[in-house]
């Protein structure tokens, strides 16, 4: 393991975070995405520790084990109630095409109208 490989890691954990800011548009993605943050972070702090000999940073890894662990059993009870509640895990609400739903409309009701004109 080299300093390269570790800034690979670092690399790795930037492209999620800007994955997490820019596009979330479900709970569950939100949740699975910031578990890959966490397991970023894990190995960051292992291989930092392991590389510079510092058991303070190895230490460290068994602290964010537990906050991982935290944060997803917070995150499934979460998911668990918004579905309860809302009946969804979506966390926007533009997410409905409303072209596809006018076109289906416009069809039942162009439907109707050539079956008016038979009768």
């Amino acid at each position: 393991m080299s300093i390269g490989d570790l800034n690979f890691i670092i690399f790795m954990f930037f492209i999620l975070l800007s994955n997490l800011v820019i596009n979330i548009n479900t709970f569950l993605h939100l949740l699975l995405t910031a578990e890959f943050l966490w397991i970023t972070l894990y190995s960051i702090t292992l291989f930092s520790g392991l590389i510079f000999d510092n058991v303070n940073l190895l230490s460290l890894t068994f602290f964010f084990l537990i906050l991982s662990a935290v944060e997803f059993g917070v995150g499934l009870i979460i998911i668990l109630i918004q579905n309860i509640l809302f009946r969804s895990i979506n966390l926007n609400d533009n997410s409905q095409n409303t072209f596809k739903f006018n076109t289906r409309f416009f069809n039942k009701v162009n439907y109707f109208n050539n079956n008016l004109y038979i009768l």
